[in-house]
Protein backbone atom coordinates (compact mmCIF):
# COMPACT_ATOMS: atom_id res chain seq x y z
CA UNK A 1 0.00 0.00 0.00
CA UNK A 2 1.26 3.65 -0.45
CA UNK A 3 1.54 6.14 2.12
CA UNK A 4 -2.15 7.37 1.26
CA UNK A 5 -3.36 6.96 4.93
CA UNK A 6 -2.07 9.15 7.63
CA UNK A 7 -3.75 12.34 9.72
CA UNK A 8 -6.48 13.84 8.14
CA UNK A 9 -5.32 17.57 6.66
CA UNK A 10 -8.92 18.66 7.57
CA UNK A 11 -10.97 17.47 10.92
CA UNK A 12 -13.99 16.86 8.92
CA UNK A 13 -12.16 14.42 6.47
CA UNK A 14 -12.88 10.62 7.02
CA UNK A 15 -11.30 7.36 5.66
CA UNK A 16 -13.51 3.73 5.49
CA UNK A 17 -11.19 2.40 2.86
CA UNK A 18 -8.46 2.57 5.64
CA UNK A 19 -10.18 -0.22 7.51
CA UNK A 20 -10.28 -2.64 4.28
CA UNK A 21 -6.46 -1.83 4.00
CA UNK A 22 -5.18 -5.51 4.18
CA UNK A 23 -8.39 -6.81 2.03
CA UNK A 24 -7.37 -4.22 -0.55
CA UNK A 25 -3.98 -5.23 -0.36
CA UNK A 26 -4.64 -8.98 -1.09
CA UNK A 27 -6.53 -7.94 -3.96
CA UNK A 28 -3.84 -6.28 -5.39
CA UNK A 29 -5.29 -2.31 -4.93
CA UNK A 30 -4.01 0.14 -3.74
CA UNK A 31 -5.61 3.78 -2.71
CA UNK A 32 -4.74 7.33 -4.16
CA UNK A 33 -7.57 9.20 -2.65
CA UNK A 34 -11.03 8.95 -1.05
CA UNK A 35 -14.21 11.57 -0.60
CA UNK A 36 -16.37 9.93 2.06
CA UNK A 37 -19.44 12.06 2.39
CA UNK A 38 -22.39 11.57 4.93
CA UNK A 39 -25.92 12.61 5.14
CA UNK A 40 -26.95 13.67 8.93
CA UNK A 41 -30.46 13.46 7.95
CA UNK A 42 -31.28 10.84 5.92
CA UNK A 43 -27.65 8.37 7.04
CA UNK A 44 -26.83 8.30 3.50
CA UNK A 45 -23.19 7.48 2.66
CA UNK A 46 -21.44 8.47 -0.50
CA UNK A 47 -17.80 6.93 -1.16
CA UNK A 48 -15.57 8.50 -4.28
CA UNK A 49 -12.51 6.50 -4.71
CA UNK A 50 -9.45 5.99 -6.84
CA UNK A 51 -8.01 2.83 -6.86
CA UNK A 52 -4.66 1.60 -9.00
CA UNK A 53 -3.74 -1.99 -9.34
CA UNK A 54 -1.24 -3.63 -11.47
CA UNK A 55 -3.58 -3.01 -14.75
CA UNK A 56 -4.90 0.20 -14.45
CA UNK A 57 -6.05 3.35 -12.30
CA UNK A 58 -9.79 3.50 -11.47
CA UNK A 59 -12.53 5.30 -9.72
CA UNK A 60 -15.15 3.60 -7.38
CA UNK A 61 -18.61 4.55 -6.43
CA UNK A 62 -20.46 3.51 -3.81
CA UNK A 63 -23.84 4.47 -2.54
CA UNK A 64 -25.33 3.11 0.56
CA UNK A 65 -27.35 4.11 3.59
CA UNK A 66 -30.29 2.60 5.93
CA UNK A 67 -33.32 4.53 3.12
CA UNK A 68 -31.40 2.66 0.26
CA UNK A 69 -30.90 -1.15 1.80
CA UNK A 70 -35.12 -0.50 2.88
CA UNK A 71 -36.57 0.88 -0.60
CA UNK A 72 -34.03 0.67 -3.21
CA UNK A 73 -31.75 -2.62 -2.61
CA UNK A 74 -28.32 -3.53 -1.95
CA UNK A 75 -25.76 -0.52 -1.48
CA UNK A 76 -25.00 1.02 -5.45
CA UNK A 77 -21.40 0.00 -6.24
CA UNK A 78 -19.62 1.32 -9.50
CA UNK A 79 -16.54 1.24 -10.79
CA UNK A 80 -15.35 4.30 -13.16
CA UNK A 81 -13.09 4.64 -16.19
CA UNK A 82 -10.98 7.82 -15.51
CA UNK A 83 -11.00 10.78 -17.54
CA UNK A 84 -7.30 12.38 -18.47
CA UNK A 85 -8.10 15.70 -16.89
CA UNK A 86 -9.51 13.70 -13.26
CA UNK A 87 -5.65 14.30 -11.52
CA UNK A 88 -7.32 13.45 -8.17
CA UNK A 89 -10.46 11.79 -6.19
CA UNK A 90 -11.63 15.48 -6.10
CA UNK A 91 -11.96 16.24 -9.34
CA UNK A 92 -13.72 12.34 -9.94
CA UNK A 93 -16.41 13.65 -7.19
CA UNK A 94 -16.76 16.77 -9.34
CA UNK A 95 -18.11 15.15 -11.88
CA UNK A 96 -20.24 12.42 -10.64
CA UNK A 97 -22.01 16.20 -8.76
CA UNK A 98 -22.47 17.70 -11.97
CA UNK A 99 -23.10 14.97 -14.21
CA UNK A 100 -26.47 13.04 -13.36
CA UNK A 101 -25.53 10.19 -15.77
CA UNK A 102 -22.02 10.07 -14.84
CA UNK A 103 -22.14 6.34 -14.73
CA UNK A 104 -23.20 6.15 -18.27
CA UNK A 105 -20.17 8.19 -19.39
CA UNK A 106 -17.75 6.32 -17.06
CA UNK A 107 -18.48 3.02 -17.41
CA UNK A 108 -15.36 0.95 -18.43
CA UNK A 109 -15.91 -0.51 -21.77
CA UNK A 110 -13.99 -3.69 -20.76
CA UNK A 111 -16.48 -5.40 -19.14
CA UNK A 112 -14.61 -8.39 -17.72
CA UNK A 113 -12.81 -5.66 -16.32
CA UNK A 114 -15.73 -3.66 -14.67
CA UNK A 115 -17.51 -6.69 -13.97
CA UNK A 116 -14.54 -8.39 -11.88
CA UNK A 117 -13.37 -5.15 -10.04
CA UNK A 118 -16.71 -4.90 -8.65
CA UNK A 119 -17.09 -7.76 -7.40
CA UNK A 120 -13.94 -7.68 -5.52
CA UNK A 121 -15.05 -4.15 -4.38
CA UNK A 122 -18.39 -5.85 -3.22
CA UNK A 123 -16.98 -8.18 -1.26
CA UNK A 124 -14.51 -5.95 0.07
CA UNK A 125 -17.31 -3.50 0.91
CA UNK A 126 -19.69 -6.20 2.57
CA UNK A 127 -16.59 -6.41 5.46
CA UNK A 128 -16.67 -3.23 5.87
CA UNK A 129 -20.18 -2.57 6.36
CA UNK A 130 -20.82 -5.61 8.70
CA UNK A 131 -17.43 -4.88 10.71
CA UNK A 132 -17.88 -1.19 10.92
CA UNK A 133 -20.63 0.59 9.27
CA UNK A 134 -23.89 -1.55 10.18
CA UNK A 135 -23.81 -0.35 13.93
CA UNK A 136 -22.84 3.46 13.00
CA UNK A 137 -25.78 3.23 10.40
CA UNK A 138 -28.00 1.53 12.90
CA UNK A 139 -26.98 4.34 15.84
CA UNK A 140 -27.20 7.30 13.64
CA UNK A 141 -31.20 6.00 12.47
CA UNK A 142 -31.81 5.42 16.41
CA UNK A 143 -30.62 9.29 16.87
CA UNK A 144 -32.67 10.47 14.24
CA UNK A 145 -35.22 9.24 15.45
CA UNK A 146 -35.09 10.42 18.79
CA UNK A 147 -34.84 14.11 17.64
Amino acid sequence: MNDYWGVPEKEYEISLLQFAQEQLSEKGYSVTGEKVEVCSGAGAMTLSGILENKETRFGIYIHDGPKQRKTRGPPIIRVLFLLPEMKNVEDLRNFEITNPDFYTVLSPEETGFRERVEEDIKEIYAYLYNSKLKTCMIQISAALLIF
